[in-house]
C-alpha cells in the first residue's frame, strides 16, 4: 500500500498541473466528441462542426500544450504585427 501512494504522490505544482490538465482535458474532450455525435444524429452539421474543432482544440491543449502554446503565441504575434 505505501508504494502505492509513494508512486503516486505528487512532487511539484507542475505535476498537479500537467494531471488535471490530462484528466480533465481528456473528460472535457470525450464530453464535446459525445456532443458533436449527438448533434449528427439530429443532422445538425453546424452545431456537429463546431464541436468537433472544439474537441480537437481541446486535444491539442492538452496532449501537445507546449506546441499548442507556442502556435497560439506565433499567430498573435502575427495578429500584432499586422
Amino acid at each position: 500500500m505505501h508504494d502505492v501512494v509513494t508512486l503516486a504522490a505528487l512532487t511539484d505544482g507542475a505535476a498537479l498541473s500537467s494531471w488535471v490538465l490530462l484528466v480533465v482535458g481528456n473528460l472535457f474532450a470525450a464530453w464535446l466528441a459525445i456532443r458533436a455525435f449527438k448533434h449528427f444524429v439530429k443532422d445538425d452539421w453546424g452545431g456537429m462542426i463546431t464541436m468537433a474543432i472544439a474537441a480537437i482544440f481541446v486535444a491539442g491543449f492538452v496532449w501537445f500544450p507546449t506546441q499548442t502554446r507556442g502556435l497560439l503565441g506565433s499567430l498573435w504575434t502575427k495578429v500584432l504585427e499586422a
